[in-house]
């Protein structure tokens, strides 16, 4: 959960008992007459139908459902007030919303975490049409001298209805390292046999040479009682941590384990179920301003490790500025590879094959120059785009794809957008694509080595693209999609 402290909370003014979620946050029923078709609405990148909301919490999948829960203030375009909203999907790109899930309970509200399908029933709370559904997240103090704790959750109606874990109270007690310690990732270790639970608890000072931010690792057997297992320490760590395992290359008996925090700085290494061991080297898997807080699925169907972030806008009244009844959107769903490379091995990530079913007119160019692409492309309105090229390097080969007025540059083997570097592979090959919604726009290059995300408006009189350059040259493959709305 992001920490902001520019606005306050908002309490209900319900009265309740310990333990018990507050009802005057569950609005849902006054989001029935909002439609999706305002001017800044993305149009293929999921938003809440109403109010504000920021990160990704929960996903996980059961039964035929892809579920996306997130950060949300149930009752204002603005930060505050933080409930888990609710979405379902069955291809993760076609969203309904639903009625928030988890609500603020006593002298706090609830910041980020996640959620699994509880398969060995470890709780004792599955009953015989469903599994339980068990969420942890932050129980967020409001008093600023109460200390943060990780708290649970479970549902046995595939995810609609929450009932507290021992009445809501801490099952990870504050360590004692910072306030604000939060935002708890679990996730079922087969090898051991055991839950896994990890946690940040400390940010390094930047001022303080070898000060250590602090990422702490439980386990359990139960989904109640946690212990302590070990501490992963490092210079970059900062909220929202995510850890899951991934074959290298595609190998199922080579794989590693991906650990990464809000800002997406990752490392790649081993877990044995007790401590995570890396060679310390940090990447950043993310190159623009927009990406934060993103969450992996848990229980995925197929051998997919799929990953959605908050896309969060440079300019946090644009939307309240512009008079839309939502703030704030998700990024496009995308699978996560690690990959060998001349380098070592590196995290890839690939807007997902679900995007295809939103395709509604395509165009498709081989062995085609640029001048001739530039003429085939002049009469064509573009909107809402899913844009690939792959050309061969050339060493000073320089152009500019203008998409809607946006400009994309390559320099000398380079990518670039509002000058944010987006490097190449060394190879004799390059491939870029670009997502461009109504908002924001997402590049990946060389099949996601490098990724950008960006909070972009195109131009609302410009639906062109066109490629500028000093001589023309050859795209072995240059195809546009035209996209159609996620949204009924």
């Amino acid at each position: 959960m992001r920490y902001l402290l520019i606005f306050a909370f908002v309490i209900g003014k319900a009265q309740h008992s310990k333990g018990v979620m507050i009802d005057s946050f569950q609005t849902f029923d006054s989001y029935s007459d909002i439609k999706y078709n305002q001017s800044l609405r993305p149009q293929f990148h999921f938003s809440s139908i109403k109010n504000w909301n920021n990160d990704p919490n929960g996903m996980v999948y059961y039964k035929g459902e892809y579920h996306l829960f997130f950060q949300h203030n149930p009752k204002a375009t603005h930060w505050g007030n933080m409930t888990w909203g609710h979405a379902v999907s069955k291809d993760m790109v076609h969203w309904e919303q639903l009625p928030h899930a988890i609500m603020p309970y006593d002298n706090g509200t609830i910041f980020s975490g996640t959620a699994a399908v509880d398969y060995p029933n470890s709780l004792g709370k599955n009953t015989e049409e469903n599994k339980a559904i068990v969420a942890y997240f932050t129980h967020a103090q409001n008093d600023n001298k109460d200390l943060f704790y990780q708290a649970g959750a479970f549902s046995v109606d595939r995810g609609r209805t929450f009932k507290l874990i021992d009445g809501g109270r801490p099952k990870i007690p504050n360590q004692g390292f910072s306030r604000g310690e939060r935002d708890p990732k679990i996730f079922w270790h087969v090898p051991s046999q055991k839950w896994i639970l990890v946690l940040w608890i400390k940010k390094a000072d930047r001022k303080k040479k070898n000060d250590l931010g602090k990422v702490r690792f439980f386990s359990s057997t139960n989904l109640n009682n946690w212990e302590k297992l070990s501490d992963f320490d490092r210079k970059w760590v900062y909220e929202c941590m995510d850890m899951v395992e991934l074959a290298v290359d595609g190998d199922l008996n080579n794989k590693k384990w991906l650990i990464y925090d809000a800002s997406f700085d990752y490392e790649i290494g081993s877990f044995d179920g007790n401590t995570l061991t890396t060679d310390k080297k940090s990447f950043l898997g993310d190159l623009g301003n927009a990406y934060y807080a993103a969450q992996t699925f848990n229980n995925s169907p197929d051998d997919r490790t799929v990953i959605i972030g908050w896309l969060r806008t440079t300019d946090n009244n644009i939307y309240i500025d512009n008079k839309m009844p939502f703030n704030q959107q998700m990024s496009f769903p995308a699978s996560l590879k690690l990959k060998t490379t001349a380098e070592g091995v590196r995290l890839f990530r690939w807007p997902i094959k679900e995007i295809e079913n939103l395709y509604e007119r395509s165009f498709v160019f081989e062995k085609i120059k640029s001048k001739a692409l530039n003429e085939d492309l002049k009469s064509e309105q573009f909107e809402e785009i899913d844009l690939y090229a792959k050309f061969v390097r050339k060493q000073n080969l320089t152009f500019q794809i203008k998409i809607r007025g946006l400009k994309i540059n390559f320099e000398k083997g380079k990518f670039y957008f509002n000058e944010k570097e987006l490097p190449t592979l060394n190879k004799k090959e390059v491939n870029i694509r670009v997502l461009l919604d109504r908002t924001t726009i997402e590049v990946f290059v060389d099949d996601g080595f490098s990724v950008l995300s960006s909070y972009a408006v195109p131009a609302s009189d410009e639906k062109s693209i066109f490629i500028k350059s000093d001589k023309t040259f050859l795209f072995d493959k240059f195809e546009v999609n035209k996209l159609q709305s996620i949204w009924p």
